[in-house]
């Protein structure tokens, strides 16, 4: 049933079960060969064997039939009957556990001897009994925990329940029967805790540095259920130790499974007082790992850090080295990064320990000044501020707010008095947001792919143009007005020309607004000679002769050849004058030659 029809394990054990009332032996030979032939045991043991013999003995047995090469590894198995084999394993001691718990599982002999059975066969040298046996020992113990818990809820309502009748001054049948009812309950709460911990002994203090890493990870990952479901017995630093050690494995996926285990741990805000020795010795790993050669952990450990903000068990001197990653390469590390930064440092929703997002409520002015905090850091180098944008955007929708940003840089808003640097970085912002708005990439891509996007996905990115060309249309002449001289702002400005809608100018009927902005490129052409202006303006005012129509055609294209015009112009007048440099200073080498062999014939 185990290995080929779920289905019916459920009916299987509670025939088990029933059988067990009137046949304890046969049932328990029943189990227990269903343990060993899981384990891949292709045996010859009785009924017989199994009272007469030790533990130890079946166990050895076991393990000369393994070195014999007589077992069969349906843990690993490819095979496609076997595919839901694990999954079938853990149901059936699931369900056994949850069907005993109102009998055999108290009777001290049948989960008494899996449990040592199990225990033991996890410490054989073959690996799939290890594996088999480690997979059915963590089981056990969340299915006690489940039960566990039902009973302490049982054992709450009894007292409560008790506690009423005493204060009727009641000492009859009722407070008797209720005084029993608790006792038992606290007995078998009891039971299943030492239970608990002698397979944690036995079993977890073993294997959690099993050579296997995928019974290490077993082992990690069940850790952390237990921590979360059951703080009372396993909310100590006697078992969240294993959960810091294991964030030094050599194993990838184990360190990754630690971290997960560590994220559920603090994502409940009452398991927080419980965890400041925890935090204190190993929070400086747990940064490290943010930094891991595998991506796979790094990112996770970033989230893990996010939550030790949020509980403020971090100082702002502690996360230095992680800010070297919002430049870093990977995209999913940068993201992660991302995120944190907004979450700290311009939202601030890890400032306080309140669940809320109020960051997120606050003015985007206020957000945007922050970013222009961080982005003082790069102010020297725009690719790197593209790659902090970049990290941050999904995040921020301050950045998204066109109308602020163009307020901002126009001096609109008196809570943010800008400096040059910071305007410099604002028109920086501003550009590669509308960038990535209407889906164009402003960090180069590592493998150089070609974006796609589906139909709604275009319609958001054309909403989005929409957006931008409504709120710079009448201010967009302004702009380029107040930065034309500043050599820094006015070619990232200028490149907002190439991300509007230009149809849009006539539909609004801003034709002057448009034509405004035309005469300021070509004026900045002219006032300009660095390579990045000058490409800028050709790029924007070509961008118009081919998405215009109509008159703004006319007009665009009129610009255009009035600009070559002239430039031809320029070119010619300046050829000139170079031809006319160059005709006097040949006539002054010529004199001058003249002048020394005269010299020189009077010498002689």
């Amino acid at each position: 049933i185990v290995k080929h029809n779920g289905r019916l394990i459920s009916h299987a054990v509670k025939r088990l079960v029933e059988d067990y009332e009137s046949n304890p032996k046969s049932v328990l030979f029943q189990i227990l060969t269903m343990l060993f032939e899981v384990c891949g045991a292709r045996h010859d043991i009785y009924a017989s064997d199994l009272h007469e013999a030790a533990v130890d003995d079946i166990v050895f047995k076991l393990a000369e039939l393994a070195r014999k090469g007589l077992v069969d590894d349906n843990y690993s198995s490819k095979r496609k009957d076997l595919k839901n084999f694990k999954e079938n394993l853990v149901t059936f001691w699931d369900s056994l556990v949850l069907e005993c718990q109102n009998g055999p599982l108290f009777d001290d002999n049948l989960f008494t001897t899996i449990k040592d059975y199990v225990v033991a066969i996890s410490c054989t040298p073959p690996r799939v009994y290890r594996q088999v046996a480690s997979l059915v020992g963590l089981q056990l113990v969340t299915s006690f925990i489940s039960v566990a818990k039902t009973l302490s809820g049982q054992r709450e309502t009894t007292q409560r329940q008790l506690n009423a009748e005493k204060k009727k001054h009641s000492d009859g049948p009722a407070v008797e029967s209720l005084n029993k009812r608790l006792s038992i309950t606290h007995e078998n709460i009891t039971y299943l805790e030492e239970s608990m911990r002698k397979i944690f002994s036995g079993l977890f203090m073993h294997r959690y540095r099993d050579v296997d890493p995928e019974i290490r990870m077993l082992c990690i990952k069940s850790l952390g259920i237990w921590v979360v479901s059951y703080p009372s017995l396993f909310l100590q630093d006697i078992y969240l130790k294993y959960l810091g050690w294991t964030l030094n494995d050599k194993n990838a996926g184990v360190r990754r499974t630690s971290i997960l285990a560590l994220q559920s741990l603090y994502d409940v805000d009452d398991n927080i007082p419980s965890l400041g020795l925890f935090t204190e010795r190993f929070y400086s790993r747990m940064i490290q790992l943010a930094d891991d050669i595998d991506i796979s952990v790094a990112v996770p450990a970033i989230g893990l850090i996010k939550q030790l903000l949020r509980h403020q068990l971090l100082s702002d001197d502690d996360l230095g080295p992680l800010y070297d990653l919002l430049i870093d390469e990977p995209p999913m590390i940068r993201r992660a990064i991302g995120e944190l930064v907004y979450d700290h440092l311009i939202a601030q929703n890890c400032k306080t320990p309140s669940v809320a997002r109020d960051g997120d409520n606050e003015s985007s002015e206020i957000h945007i000044s922050r970013m222009l905090h961080i982005l003082r850091e790069f102010s020297d180098d725009p690719v790197l501020s593209s790659y902090v944008i970049d990290d941050i955007w999904d995040d921020m929708k301050a950045m998204k707010d066109w109308k602020c940003v163009i307020s901002m840089l126009l001096d609109e808003t008196p809570i943010a008095e800008l400096t040059d640097m910071d305007g410099t970085n604002l028109v920086r912002m501003l550009r590669a947001s509308a960038k990535k708005a209407v889906g164009e990439r402003i960090v180069l891509a590592t493998d150089n792919r070609k974006m796609y996007y589906n139909k709604s996905q275009k319609e958001i990115l054309e909403n989005s143009k929409s957006d931008i060309t409504n709120a710079l249309m009448k201010r967009y002449p302004q702009l380029l007005r107040k930065y034309l001289p500043d050599k820094a702002k006015i070619s990232p400005l200028i490149d907002m020309m190439m991300l509007l809608k230009l149809e849009m100018y006539s539909l609004k009927r801003q034709e002057q607004n448009f034509k405004a902005a035309i005469d300021l490129i070509v004026d900045a052409f002219f006032k300009h000679g660095d390579k990045d202006t000058l490409r800028s303006c050709i790029k924007a005012i070509a961008f118009c002769c081919t998405k215009c129509q109509a008159d703004l055609l006319d007009y665009a294209e009129n610009k255009l050849k009035t600009l070559e015009d002239e430039l031809v112009l320029k070119v010619k007048t300046a050829i000139k004058e170079v031809e006319v440099c160059f005709t006097h200073a040949v006539c002054i080498c010529t004199g001058a030659r003249s002048n020394m062999m005269t010299v020189g014939f009077a010498g002689r």
